[in-house]
This record gives structure tokens, sequence and C-alpha cells, in this order.
């Protein structure tokens, strides 16, 4: 992982010019938590050592230092999602993208009972309301065959893609990480 580089970096090399560099490594930024599944919603932090700013999607567009939403805090990230995040340096120098994907999963409890009944806590970590669009062949389960589906049709549009899981008219990321959020274990 590249960071700031602070106070004089020897290079080992014998020169009548100079044997040290001073600077700024240029790094996409870090997020903290890192991504990955999560069973609660999470605040996102990021951060680039030496950047003048940062800039982030939530859309699936691509930021750039003059488009994207400006950083100055935490992300909620309370639903699967993909962070896409830029560092801006002086001198118009900017990082790489970093993407970093949220699958955002939370369990739901089975109905409980009333009335002096025994109840039962479910512990379903597959979120029902999402499961039957997520499951392109409709065999119950969101599985390998579903994630075949999605890279077939990886980068298509129209709103009756069966692979587009979140219904944004486009088949991406966002459909990748709303498909390994529901994923059957």
């Amino acid at each position: 992982m590249a960071s700031e580089v602070t106070g004089n970096l020897s290079t080992g090399i014998s020169s009548t010019v100079g044997t040290t560099v001073d600077g700024v490594v240029i790094s996409p930024p870090v997020a903290s938590p890192v991504a990955g599944a999560y069973t609660s919603a999470q605040s996102v932090t990021l951060v680039a050592s030496g950047s003048t700013g940062i800039h982030y999607t939530v859309d699936g567009t691509l930021p750039t230092c003059t488009t994207g939403i400006v950083y100055s805090g935490t992300i909620v990230v309370n639903s699967s999602m993909a962070i896409q995040a830029i560092s801006c340096y002086p001198s118009n120098k900017t990082s790489t993208v970093a993407s970093h994907l949220y699958a955002i999963n939370i369990p739901t409890s089975g109905g409980g009972g009333g009335g002096g009944g025994s109840g039962s806590s479910g512990g379903s970590s597959i979120n029902i309301s999402v499961l039957g669009k997520v499951d392109a062949n409709k065999d119950g389960k969101v599985d390998v065959l579903d994630f075949v589906n999605l890279m077939a049709n990886w980068g298509k549009t129209g709103l009756a893609n069966t692979a587009d899981f979140n219904s944004d008219g486009k088949v991406d990321i966002l459909d990748f990480v709303t498909l390994m959020a529901n994923w059957t274990k």
C-alpha cells in the first residue's frame, strides 16, 4: 500500500545531483471498514494521504476530480453498493479509481407467536424481498447459475434483463453486489 513520503528517501545511488527524493506518493483512496459483506449498515471513511481531496460516486459512474461527490465525511452504507473513489493531488495529478464493494445483508427474523404461543426467532440470511429478483433461474437459491447469468449479460442495458438485479436498466457492478449480498450458503 502506498502512502505519503515523509522526510527524505535515500536512493542509495551516488550522484553529484543528490541522492534523496521528496514528495507524495499518489495513491487511490483507502476505505475503512474494508469492502466486503456485512450484516449491518456500515459507516465508511475514505483516506488518501497527501491528497487535496477525494471525489466518489455510488451510482456506477466513474468519478473524476471535477465530477462526483466531494468526500467530506463518513458515507453511510445501509444497502449493497459500490463506492468508486479517486484521490486528487496538486498540479492536476490524480490516482486511479478505487472500487469499494459493500454487500449489506441484514438478517431477517422469523415471526413470533402471540397470546402465549412459543414464537420463533429465525436466523435467515437471505433477504426474501430481493431473492425472487436475484434468483434469475428461479430454482430457489442464489448461486453459480445466477452468477453465470450475470456474466452472460454483463454490460447490457434494458429494463427486461433478468440479470439487472437492482432494476436500474443496466447490468453492472451494482448487480454483482446485489448477487453477492443474497448468495445462498
